[in-house]
């Protein structure tokens, strides 16, 4: 029975836990006027390494793609969000980089769009522009977002260190607050998504959803991992309050109601990619948990909303 714990999946993802959560605070943490760890994780694991597995996804499809197309947009999307987001090579007083990069995701677009015009098989063109546009939206978007995020400074502490141009309350350099939002996200994510499986496994077992895209899921398991992140969410609150003050309380314990509805979206986003190609995991690189996708999935679906939600609250600050 011990062995047979040992060997399971629960186990596998508890250990990935316990090892990746203190990996995660120190990344987040240390240097925080740069968070360079954090950024050359998720810019090679995450963004590059993610990339190729949706690009194995779309093969296992039947549709040819180039294998270094969608990784090597997102990785220059990743990098230039990083440059502008720090004003490396004071590329903030040059007004024309921004147009140009824009101009740039334009042009790609329409070579996607218009690439295989002249082939017999339209409908495996369509697949092709629509898996395209998928891999570049699904990861590019949350990877020019973080950057940003890793800037927050609503207060203006960092009265020396400009503002970037394009974002209410986004500073030039990485804050500690801005980390310990992106921690707080996590904590919101990884708790549903753990007690979700585990309270899955113990009381969900004969009461599925039916889901077709994640059979699995039950509705133990899905009240189990939303009432969860509250009480891990007080705890972090309770423990690092006096570092998240320049957000307002309520903000904390009401975000967590919109992500254990988004949480669940975020993962099944994924699974409907998986079983429309006929496979369970994205990749076999992560110890229980298959590939980069299957440990990020959620965390790219709910990045760039969690970022625009904080950009709507700001907007209202600073025009008072």
């Amino acid at each position: 029975m011990l062995k047979d714990f040992f060997q399971s999946n629960l186990f596998k993802r508890m250990l990935l836990t316990t090892i990746t959560v203190p990996v995660v605070f120190l990344t987040l943490f240390f240097p925080l006027k740069s968070h360079i760890f954090l950024v050359l994780i998720f810019g090679f694991v995450i963004t590059y390494l993610g990339s190729f597995e949706i690009n194995s996804l779309i093969f296992n499809k039947g549709i040819k793609v180039n294998r270094h197309f969608i990784p090597g947009v997102n990785l220059l999307i990743y990098i230039f969000a990083y440059i502008y987001a720090n004003n490396y090579f004071s590329i903030h007083s040059y007004p024309q980089a921004l147009p140009l990069f824009f101009l740039f995701l334009i042009s790609l677009l329409s070579f996607i769009y218009a690439r295989d015009i002249f082939a017999k098989d339209l409908t495996a063109s369509f697949e092709k522009i629509a898996y395209t546009l998928f891999g570049i939206l699904y990861i590019g978007i949350p990877s020019f977002v973080l950057p940003f995020l890793l800037n927050i400074d609503p207060v203006n502490k960092l009265a020396d260190v400009p503002n970037v141009p394009i974002f209410y309350c986004v500073k030039s350099q990485g804050t500690q607050f801005s980390a310990m939002l992106v921690i707080f996200l996590t904590i919101c994510i990884w708790v549903n998504d753990i007690f979700a499986y585990v309270f899955g496994m113990t009381f969900g077992r004969k009461k599925k959803l039916g889901i077709t895209a994640s059979p699995n899921k039950s509705l133990a398991g899905y009240i189990g991992g939303y009432l969860t992140t509250f009480a891990f969410v007080g705890v972090y609150y309770g423990l690092f309050h006096k570092y998240l003050s320049q957000m307002p309380v309520a903000f904390y314990f009401l975000f967590p109601v919109l992500s254990g509805f988004l949480v669940p979206i975020g993962d099944l986003v994924e699974s409907v990619v998986k079983r429309s190609v006929n496979v369970k995991d994205s990749g076999h690189v992560i110890m229980g948990r298959g590939g980069v996708l299957d440990s990020v999935d959620t965390l790219l679906f709910l990045l760039p909303i969690y970022f625009v939600i904080l950009q709507v609250y700001f907007s209202f600050i600073v025009s008072k």
